[in-house]
């Protein structure tokens, strides 16, 4: 699926509006970001182990980046619907 420049665009108005409506949603997407970034450090971190030659696996990380993501995603749908 490809992106037009006037979804773009109004996808962008439809965020401005709602984040104003939506304080509290805004904030749980703001959260929701962060922690997908700290699960993302945490990742590369246990990568580099890996490089260096731990015996670790990373699948708990990963997991944990997709359950952050999925957790943004939402947390931007329901502002984007302006459901709580």
């Amino acid at each position: 699926m490809t992106i037009s420049e006037e979804q773009k665009v109004a996808a962008v108005h439809r965020l401005g509006v709602m984040s104003e409506r939506h304080p509290e949603l805004k904030r749980r997407v703001a959260d929701a970001r962060l922690e997908l970034a700290a699960v993302i450090l945490a990742m590369d971190a246990v990568d580099e182990r890996i490089q260096a030659g731990e015996k670790i696996h990373s699948l708990q990380e990963q997991a944990a980046v997709e359950q952050a993501k999925n957790a943004h995603a939402q947390a931007l749908a329901d502002l984007l619907r302006g459901e709580h």
